[in-house]
């Protein structure tokens, strides 16, 4: 039997707990935005210890509608070379000028050497992006700095539900964090994002942004150029109970990540990427060594059964097809080695003991021969 690199599961209980909740929403005709996602943006505020949580139709939303809050248009963002396509896109759809910084590849984020050296009076925002739900130490540092000088912090949180740092959860060190629920989070409801922020005055603009501008929500008066950002009622109906859940989610993959670094840690050609504080576990990941092959190592890996993880990411942002105008001839060696040499195992909660195993002894035993080639 093959292992999936990804595998999403909604138990009996949920399945029919959530059938039970949309059939009624049905009956009644109520599936836009209503008491459902009220109280998602209630529970999720309350358990990242954020004042406030505005439910968004993406992530890829949530980090716009904090861009065109905070006011980015004709000005600079930073933004990690290393990150996903939406991260770049949003800040650019909101008018900024978007300029990359390199990163560290044992936290997959910038330094805050890294910021200091690119920011200018221009600057607007920064954005941290927690990489497989890994927040770096310096991620406290970065805000203070960014305090000081009247720049926004944005967090991309779209891998860190339930990642906590110096007891501090992802998305409440800046001005705004973006979530994720796509279907290979942590948590999901197919689509959606919820921006968390401490900033009353954020949170009041980005419910206007994103119910296309208008300040009384069911007036077609639009005093903002705001876009359609809404999260539907059946979309929050699945989060509320992917919530519920997230703990134990959370501790489920903690605990294969602990698991992948017992078995592999001393395995010859890769180092594991470790956390250093609670992450949410979305990603395993580690590097290979220079002069690995890595579509070999995953060939050989899926022989043997296994199928290994997309990685976070595989292209750098200066290498996309559609930004090598905009970024012509920059280099970001840290960036670069973190997307070229990474792999990412197998890791969601319905994994268990067995296949755990089995992963690791497959890729063991896949690093082994390679080095053995070597000798």
């Amino acid at each position: 039997m093959r292992i999936p690199a990804q595998e999403l599961e909604f138990d009996p209980d949920d399945r029919a707990s959530i059938l039970h909740t949309i059939g009624g929403l049905l009956e009644a005709g109520r599936i836009s935005g209503g008491h459902n996602v009220e109280r998602f943006e209630e529970e999720f505020s309350a358990y990242v210890g954020a004042r406030h949580a505005v439910a968004v139709a993406s992530g890829t939303t949530a980090l716009e509608l904090i861009m065109l809050a905070v006011g980015v248009r004709n000005r600079t963002v930073l933004v990690p070379a290393n990150t996903n396509f939406a991260t770049y896109i949003a800040a650019h759809r909101a008018g900024a000028r978007v300029r990359l910084l390199d990163v560290a590849p044992e936290t997959l984020a910038p330094r805050l050497r890294d910021i200091t050296a690119a920011a200018d009076a221009d600057t607007a925002a920064v954005v941290l992006v927690h990489m497989g739900g890994l927040i770096s130490p310096e991620t406290a540092g970065i805000a203070a700095w960014c305090r000081e000088r009247g720049i926004a912090l944005v967090e991309d949180a779209a891998h860190a539900h339930g990642s906590v740092r110096d007891n501090q959860h992802a998305g409440t060190f800046g001005i705004g964090g973006a979530f994720s629920f796509f279907a290979t989070k942590v948590m999901t409801c197919g689509e959606g994002g919820m921006v968390t922020t401490n900033d009353d005055t954020l949170a009041a603009e980005i419910r206007i942004l994103r119910n296309l501008g208008k300040t009384e929500p069911w007036v077609s008066k639009h005093d903002r150029l705001g876009t359609n950002g809404r999260m539907t009622e059946l979309s929050a109906v699945v989060g509320r109970h992917q919530l519920t859940r997230l703990d134990e989610y959370v501790a489920l993959r903690r605990h294969w990540a602990e698991g992948y670094a017992k078995l592999l840690g001393a395995a010859p050609g890769m180092r594991l990427v470790r956390s250093g504080h609670p992450y949410s576990g979305y990603k395993a990941i580690g590097y290979l060594r220079p002069g690995l092959d890595r579509a070999d190592f995953k060939r050989e890996v899926a022989r043997a059964g296994v199928q290994l993880a997309g990685e976070v990411y595989e292209i750098p942002l200066h290498k996309q097809p559609a930004l090598l105008d905009m970024h012509a001839g920059e280099v970001f060696p840290g960036a670069e080695m973190s997307c070229g040499r990474q792999v990412c195992l197998p890791i969601y909660p319905t994994l268990g003991e067995d296949r755990l195993e089995r992963v690791a002894a497959a890729v063991a035993d896949v690093l082994a021969a390679g080095a053995a080639d070597e000798c």
